[in-house]
């Protein structure tokens, strides 16, 4: 219910946005082109009280419209358990998103949202044969966000980026914050 009341309260903001957004302003996503995204991320506020995680990852980007784009995106958090010496935990997401771009001047910020797959690996050190521990899951996840967009060069982009991923079941939900460089493939 609570991450329900998190979409639907994104989804307004980002609905009064648009209202905001005014003429004279371009974004800097390009019709029919391609970005290549490299990043850097960190994990945080996962579900359970969990620990935070440092990552990388990358995303594949194609603007349709100066406002519509699609992304493919892959990313990696090491070890959720932070300082626990007995367990790692890392989660890695696959997702498709669908990117909106907001016309503003010198910046771009955006809205994404997407729907893929989180695959969930726990690794113990010394396992304990009495216990009933799931140790790998791969479920259905969405994720929700947006970030900003800063134009460097005419063929490179500075990026960063938050979002929230949701689960079905047993892998932990989770914000993740990045920061990347895109690269303009096809311009």
């Amino acid at each position: 219910m609570r991450s329900m009341f998190h979409a639907g309260t994104f989804f307004m903001a980002i609905t009064g946005l648009c209202m905001a957004q005014t003429a004279a302003a371009q974004s800097v996503a390009e019709p029919r082109s391609v970005t290549v995204t490299p990043f850097l991320n960190a994990t945080f506020g996962t579900s359970n009280g969990l620990g935070s995680s440092l990552g990388i990852g990358a995303a594949i980007g194609y603007d349709l419209t100066p406002n519509i784009g699609f992304e493919g995106e892959f990313s990696h958090a090491f070890d959720v358990l932070g300082d626990n010496g007995n367990a790692d935990w890392s989660l890695t997401t696959f997702s498709g998103n669908v990117v909106y771009h907001f016309d503003v001047k010198n910046v771009t910020p955006y809205a994404t949202f997407g729907l893929g797959y989180e695959r969930s690996s726990i690794d113990v050190k010394v396992p304990d044969p009495l216990a009933l521990l799931p140790t790998d899951s791969t479920e259905l996840a969405y994720n929700f966000g947006g970030g900003v967009k800063y134009p460097i060069t005419d063929r490179l982009l500075a990026r960063a980026d938050l979002r929230r991923f949701q689960a079905n079941d047993l892998a932990p939900d989770h914000w993740r914050l990045y920061g990347g460089l895109s690269f303009w493939v096809k311009k």
